[in-house]
């Protein structure tokens, strides 16, 4: 039997597709982990709209049977022959499926199995099937976003002159794992110097110098859940130059945060954040966009940029990350992710954001 979640999301599953639907096919990790619980990386789930199956090969038996939430489990041994089966015996006629998930090669043993099955890809709508986040996912996003916090906070001493970016980076992943964290999120970002203005700088064998800007950019995952967050230090007491140029991107991160409520469109916060750069003169150096949707993955939906048309939805999380690259010169990235409410938002990452002088 699934739990309320688990049948929540799955009604909302079934909301986002077409009503003529009898079967969907989930195939992504980050959804079948979200509609089952399911952690490994062979599931796939056969839906219809009152039943579904959970399948995966024989490395993965007992752990579905642990794991999955509310669907019979099937141990198959050639995965698209046993699909053609299921949906055979489940009388299936036309079964959407996760287009931007199968490869050429997948698709081809798909069609050869399900017959006169008419197939209906999706893309787009199911991008945006996990931006509202319920509180269960709330929690852990928050418990992903303390430990890397409190991970940062503990390296920090360490950043000083002639220790390697990568060293640091080390140190940071190592104390991550230390409370808790299951993996990174993604590779740490470790770049000081004229290399913190390459905004995904991935961290090098560059000594850390008197006088550098270091960003750090990193993130944990915690049960499947990834935090993202990024602070800007300088080595020493910072110049003139050091203090204007953060001073505006703070300015940028805060208006664009202030901006966020449910309602508003994204665009309006990328706005914020970006005409205030541009004021200042600096527009040409930011080339990103303000933010993006993280959870299950550490990019996803929504996107928070000049392009985006959609609006701000209660319970949406997403980053806050202006930045100014000067090349030859150093960056400075300033970023919080942000839970969206019906007036404002609340910060989750726990880093102190004002300018910190390390190294000392």
């Amino acid at each position: 039997m699934l739990s309320e979640n688990f049948e929540k999301r799955l009604i909302k599953l079934w909301k986002l597709v077409d009503r003529a639907l009898d079967g969907m096919l989930i195939t992504s990790p980050e959804n079948v982990r979200y509609l089952s619980g399911f952690s490994g990386t062979e599931g796939t789930l056969v839906l219809t709209r009152s039943t579904g199956f959970f399948l995966t090969d024989g490395r993965y038996a007992t752990q579905a049977k642990e794991q999955v939430n509310g669907f019979s489990v099937i141990t198959f041994r050639d995965k698209f022959r046993e699909l053609g089966r299921l949906i055979k015996k489940l009388k299936i006629r036309s079964l959407g499926f996760e287009s931007g998930n199968l490869t050429v090669a997948k698709m081809s043993d798909l069609e050869k199995n399900v017959g006169s099955v008419a197939l209906k890809p999706y893309a787009g709508k199911l991008d945006s099937f996990r931006t509202v986040k319920d509180a269960e996912e709330v929690r852990v996003l928050k418990k992903a976003a303390f430990i890397a916090s409190e991970s940062l906070r503990e390296v920090v001493p360490f950043i000083k002159p002639g220790v390697r970016e990568i060293e640091i980076a080390a140190e940071l992943e190592y104390s991550m794992r230390q409370k808790g964290g299951d993996d990174t999120a993604f590779r740490t970002i470790v770049a000081s110097g004229y290399r913190s203005a390459l905004p995904h700088g991935i961290s090098s064998t560059k000594k850390i110098e008197k006088g550098d800007f270091v960003l750090i950019d990193y993130g944990v995952v915690y049960q499947g859940y990834c935090s993202d967050e990024t602070c800007t230090f300088v080595v020493g007491k910072p110049t003139a130059k050091q203090k204007r140029i953060y001073g505006i991107v703070k300015k940028a991160h805060d208006l664009a945060i202030k901006a966020v409520k449910s309602g508003k469109f994204l665009k309006e916060v990328d706005d914020m954040a970006r005409n205030h750069i541009g004021k200042m003169g600096y527009k040409r150096y930011f080339n990103h966009s303000t933010g993006h949707g993280i959870g299950l993955c550490v990019h996803e939906q929504p996107l928070v940029s000049f392009r985006s048309k959609g609006k701000i939805q209660r319970g949406m999380v997403f980053t806050i990350e202006p930045g100014i690259y000067l090349p030859k010169w150093g960056g400075v990235r300033i970023e919080d992710t942000v839970i969206a409410k019906s007036s404002g938002s609340e910060i989750i990452t726990r880093s102190d954001k004002t300018l910190i002088s390390v190294g000392l």
